[in-house]
C-alpha cells in the first residue's frame, strides 16, 4: 500500500570501473593496458615491516615419518621413543592385487602382500602400542 509520499530511491556509487583495454590488435601491437596495477594504492598508508638485525630464525620441517624407525615423542604418553614399525595392507597393496589378477597372473596375486614395499606404514609407540602415524603408499 502506498500512502502517496515519494518512495525513497537507493543511492548510487559515484564510483566507476576502469575502462576495458578491449583485445589485443591484430597486428601484434600492444595491448592497451590500465593506468594502474591492481597493487598499487590498495594499502597506502600501510608501513613496511621493520628489518631485524641480528635475529635469526630458522623453521626446519621435519618429514613425516617413513620406512625406518624414527625418533619421536609419543602423542599419547608424551616419552620419547624410537617407533615401531608395522607394515598394513593398504590400497596400493589391493590395486596391485587386483591388476595382477586382471592380468592374468593368479598365482601372483598374493606378492603384494609379501612385499613392504606395496603396503603402508604404521609407526606405533613401543611403551604405549598407540598409533603415531601411518605412511599410506597410496
Amino acid at each position: 500500500m502506498s500512502d502517496g509520499g515519494p518512495t525513497p530511491q537507493p543511492e548510487k556509487s559515484t564510483q566507476q570501473a576502469p575502462p576495458y583495454p578491449g583485445p589485443p590488435l591484430k597486428d601484434g601491437g600492444p595491448m592497451l593496458q590500465p593506468e594502474k596495477s591492481l597493487q598499487e594504492g590498495i594499502f597506502p598508508d600501510v608501513p613496511s615491516p621493520p628489518a631485524y638485525e641480528g635475529l635469526l630464525t630458522r623453521v626446519i620441517a621435519a618429514p613425516p615419518p617413513q620406512d625406518a624407525p624414527k625418533r619421536v615423542v609419543c602423542q599419547h604418553c608424551m616419552q620419547s621413543v624410537v617407533t615401531n614399525v608395522e607394515h598394513t595392507s593398504g590400497l596400493l597393496t589391493w590395486l596391485a592385487c587386483g591388476g595382477l589378477t586382471l592380468v592374468g597372473c593368479i598365482p601372483c596375486c598374493c606378492i603384494p602382500f609379501c612385499a613392504d614395499s606395496c603396503q603402508d606404514i604404521e609407526h606405533r609407540c613401543p611403551a604405549c602400542k598407540g598409533l603415531i602415524s601411518v605412511h599410506k603408499r597410496l
